[in-house]
């Protein structure tokens, strides 16, 4: 039996850097956590132990008219790498569910690159991300 249904990619608004994106087509993020197996007699671990917890590097794909109209609005001269930390806030918002809002923190770009091959219709950039812990369901 159906009960009620699963976020779609049309349910996906982002913003950042004080604007609603309109040209992303993919967004990734999330976290790690180090676990450790604690060994003492015999040959198999008694006690697990926790460690440090950490961000995974974030992802924004988004076209090259988005990019561009990014880059148009920060200072001439620089490239996204010398952005400012920003926040991204995802929003997941169902036609008829319940609204869910992540914010990827303290966000800078460490990598992007320009690009297109014979075979493409449009031209994407890849925005990699360092980021502090995503926030969810704020």
């Amino acid at each position: 039996m159906i009960n009620g249904s699963e976020y779609a990619f049309e349910d996906i608004r982002i913003s950042a850097l004080g604007r609603s994106l309109i040209g992303f087509i993919d967004v990734r993020y999330g976290a790690t956590k180090a676990y450790t197996n604690i060994h003492a007699r015999g040959n198999r671990p008694v006690k697990r132990a926790r460690g440090k917890k950490d961000a995974k590097p974030a992802q924004i794909t988004v076209l090259q008219s988005e990019f561009e109209a990014m880059v148009r609005a920060s200072p001439p001269g620089t490239d996204p790498t010398d952005w400012a930390p920003f926040n991204i806030t995802v929003c997941y918002a169902p036609i008829g569910g319940q609204t869910t809002t992540d914010i990827i923190p303290y966000c800078q770009v460490t990598d992007w690159e320009k690009g297109m091959t014979t075979e493409d219709g449009n031209m994407t950039i890849v925005l990699n991300l360092m980021t502090d812990i995503p926030l969810l369901n704020q």
